[in-house]
């Protein structure tokens, strides 16, 4: 079969792609991915925070798509009835680390990230009576969002626009033709079909590096972050108003184990932080780790005791290797100069690539339009 576009992944950013596409064009689509059904990856397994753009280097793809995406989120889930909440969020530290925060803050004016200010002991407690700190980051444009309602809207629009999708499918060859490229698929009875493509879009997540490897070696590698949460008990449940951060966990380039609420209003810890070097999915959450959250968790909620907590589900992040930044930006590449003419590589497209999904979809559908 031929195809103007094939998109590798149907997860939040796919999809973004899929819909910003669809809206821009009439070309022929079809996506692909190894799940049953579209978001079952990387999307489904985070902390539906709508991110405000402060922690990311300035002029960095992140900061750049996370701003945009903020602000085109909260309007696109608005006009299609997708559950949000702006909620806000405190990043809160003790006395000696007034001055991590104080740089952290001179980062969020850099990016113009709105409503912000430093706040002080009294003002937390006023806030949130459970938090011990004594100074906090208050950022009133942060947010939480039902990731799933996001996705199924984004699908609906897709599909509205005829594109094909084949589930429980892998990408398994890719070869460059004179103009274009075929590409070999994985059927989930284990045979190979072949289709053509003028323009193929690598959004694989987890498998991101493995697909543009499939054509050339010369492309950023991942590695795996698994991030386990644990719940808190329902006597937390409306306990707080805001997102809780710590500083960020500059070892892992995570923003450490942080306390985010849902739509119900429960609680839960997370995402904890552990490389995993043979690159195999395992959403396990061990028991064991309760010590880990409970320790971290201590240091900010008050009257917290370990049998409030339980372990939840867990998340892997594809992050780009990098020995020397613990925080690598995003890669969103058109690979023409290298060569490949109508190939889109995303890869290492972890936090913040939710709230920066709309605009990161709009990008790559300018590149083919």
């Amino acid at each position: 079969m031929i195809f103007n576009i094939v998109i590798v992944g149907a997860g939040v950013i796919g999809l973004s792609i899929a819909r910003a596409i669809g809206e821009r064009t009439n070309l022929s689509v079809l996506i692909i991915d190894k799940e049953d059904d579209f978001g079952r990856g990387i999307s489904s397994r985070n902390s539906e925070v709508i991110h405000s753009g402060l922690y990311y280097e300035p002029n960095s793809l992140k900061a750049k798509y996370c701003t945009e995406g903020r602000e085109l989120l909260y309007d696109y889930c608005k006009r299609h009835n997708v559950w949000t909440k702006q909620c806000g969020k405190l990043i809160v530290g003790s006395a000696h680390q007034i001055s991590e925060l104080e740089e952290l803050f001179n980062n969020g004016l850099k990016n113009s990230i709105p409503d912000m200010k430093i706040i002080g002991k009294k003002e937390i407690e006023s806030i949130e009576s459970k938090i011990i700190a004594d100074s906090a980051i208050y950022i009133g444009c942060t947010g939480i969002i039902s990731t799933h309602e996001l996705m199924s809207v984004f699908y609906s629009e897709s599909q509205k626009s005829n594109h094909d999708y084949l589930f429980k499918s892998k990408v398994v060859g890719l070869k460059q033709l004179e103009s274009g490229y075929i590409i070999d698929i994985e059927n989930s009875l284990g045979d190979i079909e072949q289709v053509t493509s003028n323009w193929i879009i690598n959004s694989a997540g987890l498998e991101s590096d493995f697909i543009a490897e499939l054509i050339n070696k010369d492309f950023p590698k991942i590695k795996f972050v698994k991030g386990c949460y644990f719940k808190l008990s329902s006597k937390w449940k409306g306990a707080f108003k805001k997102l809780i951060y710590p500083l960020p966990d500059k070892e892992h380039g995570t923003l450490g184990i942080h306390l985010t609420l849902d739509q119900s209003g429960s609680v839960k810890l997370g995402p904890s932080a552990h490389w995993i070097e043979d690159k195999k999915e395992n959403y396990k959450v061990d028991d064991d780790l309760i010590d880990l959250f409970y320790d971290e968790g201590k240091l900010y909620i008050k009257d917290l005791d370990k049998n409030d907590l339980s372990p939840d589900y867990s998340g892997i992040r594809p992050k780009i290797w990098d020995e020397k930044n613990s925080m690598p930006d995003f890669y969103i590449n058109h690979e023409e100069e290298k060569g490949y003419p109508g190939l889109i590589n995303l890869i290492g497209i972890e936090s913040p690539g939710l709230t920066a999904s709309l605009a990161i979809g709009n990008k790559i559908a300018e590149m083919i339009n």
